[in-house]
């Protein structure tokens, strides 16, 4: 039975996947999550993991120690690495289907260079399977996302005009800030979909958790 649980709550947390994967949904700095905010929560404690199925995800077992390491590089805390676990298969399994998203090796290795740049504690606390792991099902998304979603956006010199006009803060020069205005209106268009998108994954996903209730549903 699909899980009633809805991913709005989720997304701010899980959507970033900026990455280290998905905080300002795909943004091409997609890597910026390597290093965490300010605001994250403690990863998990480094140590053995006594593995267990924590969730069957369209008959396919996700398991505990997938969610720590996801939850290490993006520094969530135990339910949110859950959810975002269970969002990232659900988007790999669909974006793997493209050829157009196939992962080339040195995509994978400037990604993992990149991320062991910003933090190298990374390397103990996940392992290099374990990232690139989490880097191919991540890189395989965003090209999903740039794929699919980028050529449909569609912000108007209107929209970019109105935009500026009411922003106390954008500067007097119109012609000095559009670019970077319709930039953000553009993310902001993106990241939209790409939450539609999850929504309606999860809508027809059937997602079962095991040793846990489900969460309850958002508003």
């Amino acid at each position: 039975m699909p899980s009633s649980a809805t991913p709005s709550r989720r997304l701010t947390e899980s959507r970033s996947l900026s990455v280290l994967v998905l905080p300002q949904f795909f943004c091409l700095s997609f890597l910026a999550l390597a290093v965490p905010s300010a605001f994250a929560q403690p990863p998990p404690a480094v140590g053995a993991t006594i593995e267990r199925v924590v969730a069957v995800v369209d008959g396919r077992p996700l398991l505990l120690s997938d969610v720590n390491d996801l939850a290490r590089v993006r520094r969530l805390a135990d339910d949110a690495a859950l959810e975002a676990a269970i969002d990232e298969r659900l988007m790999y399994q669909e974006a793997a289907r493209l050829t157009q998203t196939e992962v080339q090796g040195d995509e994978e290795e400037r990604a993992l260079n990149a991320v062991l740049e910003r933090k190298p504690s990374l390397a103990a606390e996940v392992g290099e399977a374990g990232l690139r792991r989490i880097l191919k099902r991540q890189i395989t998304i965003l090209k999903y996302v740039e794929f699919r979603f980028r050529p449909q956006l569609r912000v108007s010199d209107q929209q970019v005009r109105a935009a500026f006009e009411s922003d106390p803060s954008a500067g007097e020069s119109f012609e000095a800030e559009k670019e970077k205005i319709r930039e953000r209106l553009e993310r902001r268009a993106l990241d939209e979909r790409v939450e539609a998108w999850v929504r309606e994954l999860r809508g027809r996903a059937d997602v079962r958790y095991v040793g846990r209730d489900a969460p309850a549903a958002g508003p």
